[in-house]
């Protein structure tokens, strides 16, 4: 993987000479890096959090504030954490000092003076992994995004099929309660005629037919709408309940008639007598009026 040539490298030491040497070999390699500088670790936390630098060169021994100090620093700064800090050092070569350095959160460690070499692969090293780590974060992130939002949808879809489980079983009861409030008035009455029993089977066959119009329909009118329907005209069938949904939703008769498999007329003759039994005008139109439900 190639290194991104705009990247930014600063570099903080106190002295001259270090700072120039370093900046040579940079300037020296192929890929044109943009090299930023400081003399103390006050100074780097500044230009560090206004430039965000890819990788940073960290003296440790320094004047106000130390390499070890800086790097802390710039560790608990969430803007700043992830820029990888190289240590350089010509006198804290113990193995006890590269366990500090590390602690402190430094990526690496380099004895000073330079070598160029060894310099630039170290930059270039850090910098690769760097870039591919933030790949590998921007990946992961964008992973994350699409599977919340496929969760989302997932979600929504269920949701969705909860309320049109939860409006079957609702016009499933407005239709039951209409059959069982027909069933009660004949069964107040004293001498039951096999005709009252020819009725309720009437309203259980009529039901069954409502349901299978809007099962053709693959949808079911929400319980709201049938319930505020209900409250102003007690008296519908289901069947006219059937009806009063599809003239909400402005289908036309020939529609209906295709849907309820019925004959245009009868579907004609069915929207007169609704008219009527809502007592509305022939001026009145049906959709206007049930969407106000």
């Amino acid at each position: 993987m190639m290194v991104n040539p705009n990247k930014k490298i600063l570099i903080v030491d106190d002295t001259r000479e270090n700072l120039q040497s370093a900046m040579k070999f940079v300037l020296e390699d192929e890929i044109p890096y943009s090299l930023l500088a400081a003399q103390n670790g006050q100074v780097a936390l500044q230009i560090a959090n206004l430039e965000l630098p890819d990788i940073i060169i960290m003296d440790w021994e320094m004047p106000v504030m130390n390499g070890i100090e800086a790097t802390i620093e710039l560790k608990r700064n969430t803007k700043t954490q992830h820029i990888p800090i190289i240590i350089s050092t010509g006198i804290r070569l113990s193995s006890n000092d590269l366990k500090i350095a590390l602690e402190a959160g430094a990526s690496d460690f380099i004895r000073k003076p330079l070598e160029k070499v060894e310099f630039i692969s170290r930059i270039n090293s850090h910098l690769k992994l760097a870039e591919y780590i933030n790949t590998v974060v921007k990946q992961s992130v964008q992973i994350n995004e699409a599977q919340n939002q496929k969760n989302e949808e997932m979600i929504r879809v269920l949701e969705s099929n909860v309320e049109d489980i939860q409006n079957m079983v609702d016009f499933y009861g407005s239709l039951l309660h209409l059959i069982i409030k027909k069933a009660d008035s004949v069964l107040q009455k004293t001498d039951i005629k096999h005709d009252d029993i020819k009725e309720i089977i009437s309203s259980i066959e009529m039901g069954q037919k409502t349901l299978s119009g809007f099962s053709t329909l693959n949808t079911l009118p929400d319980s709201k709408f049938v319930q505020l329907l209900l409250q102003k005209h007690a008296n519908l069938t289901p069947q006219e309940i059937q009806l009063c949904y599809y003239l909400k939703r402005n289908l036309q008769s020939k529609d209906i008639a295709s849907i309820t498999f019925r004959e245009l007329t009868s579907v004609k003759v069915a929207r007169s007598r609704l008219r009527k039994k809502l007592g509305l005008s022939n001026s009145d139109n049906l959709t206007t009026y049930f969407n106000q439900f």
